[in-house]
């Protein structure tokens, strides 16, 4: 009887194709790596065909049927832009502390000036919008305060240390969600920064806010962090003009005076910077994460009907 490789050998392989991944697309030209990735979106949307039904189902739920372009123009962009941020990802050394104002173009400089001042801890919120990863990577190249960077460890433990290793190479620090609380508080106490990329299903750990038209369970922490250190909330947005290259918007979020309970108040903080951020994805869908899974959980009857 045939074996099949048990999990262990299927782990190791899935972090050596990584590793040889890198190590050659690390050493092509952004030039290179656009021509490939073209020729990778083609592969991964046509052959391979990547959650095309999560993406599917996503629009219809958020659109119906008036999506804002051609269905079938739209998931080629959705694609495009999917391939385009894990190219860019492998192709990371190319961002560095000489070429990073040449990626990035920082819209607001005049907000880096005021988290430069250090008057209170800063939240950097953001999406899987854009090129998230290289906004990671990139925000330490830009001589801010340490930045401590909130993550979901992968099954993969070898992979995720290269990953870790990857988003830590200029400075970036990495926590994990268990330990994320603890180390955010005290980052966010010294005046430090704490990145967030708050919009993936937060199942039955979060509250159920309005995104692009659903009830979307989202995670509290952002808005806990805020009451309990004062920090500044800022939300970073990576928009794509081509193949890396980025114009990077930071927009200090306002919270106004709260009342109410503390759940009252997590509500409507998390349901502004949420308010916020959805105004990017309406004007620019196809540069959102739509092969999430993004309204797996749902409120409870109760709730959806007002009861």
């Amino acid at each position: 009887m045939a074996k099949f490789p048990n999990f262990a050998t299927m782990k190791n392989v899935e972090y050596f194709f990584v590793r040889l991944l890198f190590f050659v697309f690390s050493r092509i030209s952004l030039k290179g790596g656009k021509r490939l990735a073209l020729i990778m979106t083609f592969v991964t949307e046509k052959i391979i065909r990547y959650r095309r039904n999560v993406i599917r189902s996503n629009l219809r739920k958020v659109y119906g049927d008036n999506l804002p372009k051609p269905e079938k123009e739209l998931i080629h962009e959705i694609y495009k832009n999917f391939v385009f941020l894990w190219m860019e990802f492998l192709q990371s050394p190319h961002l560095n502390r000489q070429t990073v104002h040449q990626l990035l173009n920082i819209k607001n400089p005049e907000v880096l000036e005021m988290i430069r001042r250090r008057e209170s801890g800063i939240i950097f919120l953001s999406g899987h919008f854009g090129n998230f990863e290289w906004l990671g990577q990139g925000m330490p190249l830009l001589d801010l305060p340490p930045i401590t960077a909130i993550a979901k460890k992968q099954s993969n433990l070898k992979v995720d240390a290269f990953i870790t290793q990857m988003r830590q190479r200029h400075g970036m620090r990495i926590v994990y969600t268990n330990e994320a609380m603890k180390e955010a508080e005290k980052a966010l106490r010294n005046k430090e920064i704490v990145a967030i990329a708050f919009d993936q299903d937060a199942r039955r750990k979060g509250i159920f806010v309005n995104f692009l038209g659903l009830p979307s369970s989202t995670a509290v922490g952002t808005a806990v962090l805020h009451l309990r250190t004062g920090a500044k909330i800022v939300l970073l947005i990576a928009l794509r003009k081509d193949y890396a290259q980025f114009d990077v918007y930071l927009q200090e979020i306002k919270i106004p005076e709260l009342t109410g309970t503390l759940d009252d108040k997590i509500k409507v903080i998390t349901q502004i910077f949420t308010t916020e951020f959805e105004k990017w994805v309406w004007r620019y869908p196809e540069q959102w994460f739509w092969v999430h899974k993004r309204w797996k959980t749902q409120p409870p009857k109760k709730e959806i009907s007002g009861n």
